[in-house]
């Protein structure tokens, strides 16, 4: 008796799909990659000191306080170099390192030349009668050229300068609507601040609510006292609603009523 073959369901062999490689992609990223590489080792190459060098350096600026020599001896270590491995913020910081000196700004100018534009510092008043301070609260010593003995005098606490300056400033901003000026500001330890006008007449105003004093005294000035002005040596403003004057020996003037 024949066997009986059995036959079961047989599986088709599965046919992988080749892979379709994106040979244009690849090549599109490679030569991104090498035009990078070509970009990089051509500025590593032109950062050689040799490659570019520096060989002028111009300045400009208006020199009334600092030699302009000075200022070329101070930057001229960190010129040294080619025109694009500069470091132009140590040159700036070498310049700006002399007392005078506000702001040194380094523009490059191609292919082999630097240019130096220079600001010196400019004082809004003195501090202490031994330095002087400019708009920001910066302080810079004396220069030996002597400068205006016009300026005001600002005295206070180490390290008030910043905030004393913007005093000072708002002060003579408003004095200056009454043909008045700041000829001396004070502050104490207390943080009591006194002020000398330029006409000689002292306004003490204390500390607490000391502007809202110093407002006050630029109303009742105006309003009444400034027509005693010669006669005043000191207006005392640390009264809640009045204050007191104190006249210059003998010249009390002859008045009846209020101020």
């Amino acid at each position: 008796m024949a066997r009986q073959v059995k036959r079961g369901a047989t599986r088709k062999p599965v046919r992988k799909e080749k892979q379709v490689i994106a040979w244009h992609y690849i090549a599109r990223q490679g030569i991104v990659i090498l035009a990078f590489v070509a970009v990089a080792s051509s500025i590593l190459y032109a950062r050689q000191s040799h490659i570019l060098p520096i060989l002028h350096v111009t300045v400009e600026g208006e020199f009334n306080h600092v030699e302009k020599a000075v200022l070329v001896d101070a930057v001229k270590p960190f010129t040294r170099g080619s025109f694009l491995g500069i470091d132009v913020d140590k040159i700036s910081e070498a310049g700006e390192a002399l007392a005078w000196i506000k702001q040194v700004r380094v523009q490059r100018v191609w292919p082999e030349s630097l240019h130096l534009i220079v600001e010196e510092q400019v004082p809004v008043a003195r501090w202490k009668k031994t330095a002087y301070v400019n708009n920001d609260g910066e302080l810079f010593p004396e220069s030996k050229k002597p400068f205006s003995d016009v300026l005001a005098v600002l005295t206070g606490p180490e390290d008030s300068q910043l905030l004393m300056t913007k005093r000072y400033l708002s002060m003579n901003e408003q004095l200056q609507r009454h043909d008045l000026e700041v000829k001396e500001l004070i502050m104490d330890k207390r943080r009591a601040w006194n002020v000398i006008l330029n006409n000689g007449v002292k306004v003490v105003l204390g500390r607490a609510e000391s502007q809202q004093r110093f407002e006050r005294f630029l109303r009742v000035y105006q309003g009444g006292l400034q027509r005693y002005q010669p006669q005043i040596n000191e207006m005392d403003m640390r009264y809640p609603n009045g204050l007191s004057v104190i006249w210059k020996p003998g010249q009390k003037p002859d008045f009846n009523g209020t101020i």
